[in-house]
Formats: C-alpha cells, structure tokens, sequence
C-alpha cells in the first residue's frame, strides 16, 4: 500500500461456510488500511499460497501462489490448462530464485521440515503406542497442537530427557532414522530432531547399530543423492570413475544423467524405523522407493513403521506416497497389497504426508515468508501488465518465475505445451 496499492484481502472466516482460513484477524488487516472482502474480482493481481480453484479463477489477472505445476506434474495440469484458456499470467513463488538458481522464498521449506519432523515423531510415538509399547514418542503432540516453534522445542527436550531415561522400547531395535537429502527442509527436520539424544551414522554402520546400538538414544543417518542412489548394474562400468568424483561432481552427475542411477535403499530400509523425505524430485530420475522394492523389503523383513513424507510428492520419489491434511494427516499403506487406508488402524506402514505443514505454524511461517515476498511488490505493483513480459518491467527474479503470461506459456516452461 505504500507503493500506491490498494489491497483486498478476503476474510479471516468464510462468510458462507463458517472456515477459518487465516491466522490474522480481519481487524489487524483493516487498521492496516486494508479492505476486507471475500470477492476479489476487482483485483489485477492475486496473491496466494495454495493452488486456486478453478472455479474461483477471475480470467485475464496475474496471480502469484505455489502452482506445483512447473514440472508438470499431473493432479494441476487441468488447473494449468484453464489459467491458460482464461488469459492468466502466473507467477510461482517456487521458482522466484536468483541468477545462479538459488531459491530466494525459503520460509515454507524450513517450516514444513519443522512441523513434519514433529508431525513424524508424533506418528511413530501412536504407532508404537498401537502395537501395545509404551514409548517416550506418545509426548509428542502434532505440531498444529504448540502454539509456535519455542513450544515445541521445549517439548522435544522433555521427550529428550525421557529417552535418556527410560530409553526406546526393547522390543523394537534401536530405533534409526534416516532423512533423505540435506536441503533447506532437510536442515529444519534435523535443527529438531537434533534435540534428542541422537548420534549421527553411516550406511555402512547401520548393522551394527541395528545389533548392538543403545536404546537411550536415537541414530540419525542423512543420505545426500549419490548415497540413495547407485550406479545400475546395466551400468556397472561407470561405477570406478563414478567413485573418483568429488561430491559435488558426483551431484552433478546424477543430474545430467538420471539413467544410470537406481535406488540404493535396499541397503538401507531393512534397519530404518523412521524415512523422512525432504527432496525435490521429478519424472526423469528414478524413484528412491518404488513399490516394488517397498514390497521386498517388507516381505523380508524391515523395522520401518513410520515414513514421514515432507515433500509430499503424490506417486513421486516414494511411489506409494498420496497427499493428506492437517485434519486427517496419516494413512497406513500396505506393501503387500498396495492398498492405502486413511488412519493408523490397518497392517501395513503408517505415512504422513500432510500437504500443506507450513499452515502448523502459521503466524510464524506467515510472517518470514512475508519478509522475504515484500522485496519483490514493489516491482509487481508498477509493472507493465498489458504488454511483453520483457517490456513489463518486472525484476528478473520474477520474470524467471513466470510460468504464463497473458495464458501463454512462457520460453521457459514451453515444455509442458503437450501435457
């Protein structure tokens, strides 16, 4: 507004339904200078988070939010299509990044790792509890329980304490759990998972770990990409100079050549009680777990009770995985038959998925990712709409970020043309 907008900001509470939909009043908008409303088709730009209804697009705006579109993924190409037919011009927060490709609006990634570590830890705590053993995880409340972040800290150092004195259940291994990829949300899982009494381990350590480990502690082993993943036997003669290769070089390998590559968690999932997935992935690399190989580990045996899901890719790098929600966060699945039932009480692995974590710790996650958008509205509210993206004006960063301009899809995501 003090760029010269004007700004409505639909309501709190749904006028019709009764829904909450925010964490701040009405009033604080108002005061603000805002104007309160739930009709928001006076509006040239929209600003969002989660996808839009398709029913509630207005035709010919802009709109900024979370498309999950970009790598055409299948549940939003219906949504993708009709921002194209009613002229929109998308902007998607995820791909705002700088030169080098950098993300530059991180706060939802470290607060999904934050509230689905809890939300994990929580899961495995009513599994165990399920199964009749009483264990320190039944302290863990669901994240959307604390009222911020400080809370559940302190929580997390009272199961902590309770771990270091009672100690896991002796009917279960030690307990082991493994956190696919180190990025931004990798980092907020482990920032809380730290606060237990947890001792860092390898691949090649986990059978002695799963043997001989303490129960008064928890083991934490964290696989960067050339670690899940391994050069295909059909391949086999690139694994000596795949070896030579520095870490980052190896990374990059993998990027420029996904069909080399296939899952490496048979060496892991037969001695992992906790799978938390925090990376990024896309069809053109191979899935870390695919239901074939989920169902082998199983049938042979696994400790495995509890995967927690972060990036909540449906049919993505876990291919049994499906999105669920705060309300109704866990779905058991099981191996065997494939089958997928929502709660805790049917056979099978306990997996929470929840799609939109961020909304857990909604004021706090509100507030950082604000400060990090407010850079950029300046340069969205004076440019040049009606013309070329390269004649609007808009910051680099945001043209990048563009996926459609006036419903045609920009140079960068002309790929998805035939989807």
């Amino acid at each position: 507004m003090e760029a010269g907008g004007r700004l409505l900001v639909q309501p709190a509470v749904h006028p019709e339904t009764g829904e909450r939909k925010r964490i701040f009043e009405d009033l604080e908008y108002a005061q603000a200078g805002a104007e309160p409303r739930e009709d928001l088709s006076e509006a040239q730009i929209i600003l969002g988070l989660k996808e839009v209804e398709i029913s509630s697009l207005v035709p010919d705006r802009t709109y900024a939010f979370f498309s999950h579109t970009h790598k055409g993924q299948k549940k939003n190409r219906d949504l993708l299509r009709a921002m194209m037919a009613s002229g929109t011009t998308l902007i998607d927060y995820e791909l705002i990044a700088d030169a080098s490709g950098r993300r530059l609006l991180t706060a939802f990634g470290d607060f999904a790792g934050y509230a689905g570590l809890v939300d994990t830890l929580w899961t495995f705590g009513r599994r165990l509890a399920a199964e009749g053993l009483r264990n320190a995880f039944e302290d863990v409340s669901q994240a959307i329980q604390q009222s911020d972040l400080s809370g559940v800290r302190e929580l997390l150092r009272t199961v902590a304490r309770r771990i270091t004195r009672e100690g896991t259940p002796g009917a279960i291994p030690p307990v082991i759990v493994c956190i696919l990829g180190r990025g931004r949300t990798s980092a907020a899982a482990q920032e809380l998972l730290d606060l237990l009494p947890v001792e860092a381990v390898t691949i090649d350590q986990l059978p002695e770990r799963i043997k001989t480990g303490s129960r008064n502690r928890v083991y934490k082993l964290v696989l960067e990409v050339d670690e899940m993943y391994r050069i295909s036997d059909a391949h086999s003669e690139l694994n000596e100079s795949f070896r030579r290769m520095n870490p980052s070089r190896r990374f990059h390998y993998y990027l420029d050549h996904p069909q080399y590559f296939e899952s490496n968690m048979q060496a892991v999932l037969p001695y992992t009680a906790i799978l938390v997935n925090c990376i990024v992935w896309s069809p053109r690399y191979p899935r870390v777990v695919t239901a074939d190989l989920m169902a082998g580990v199983w049938r042979d045996g696994t400790p495995l009770r509890v995967v927690g899901d972060i990036s909540c890719d449906p049919n993505g790098s876990l291919e049994f995985s499906r999105e669920t929600w705060i309300d109704d966060p866990v779905f058991t699945y099981d191996p065997q038959s494939r089958g997928h039932r929502m709660g805790l009480d049917a056979k099978g692995l306990a997996v929470m998925a929840v799609t939109n974590l961020p909304c857990e710790f909604s004021k706090d996650a509100s507030v950082r990712f604000s400060r990090q958008m407010e850079r950029f509205l300046p340069s969205l509210l004076s440019a040049r709409l009606g013309g070329t993206l390269e004649e609007s004006g808009l910051a680099a960063e945001l043209q990048r970020a563009t996926i459609l301009w006036k419903g045609q899809l920009t140079p960068g995501f002309s790929y998805m043309q035939d989807q």
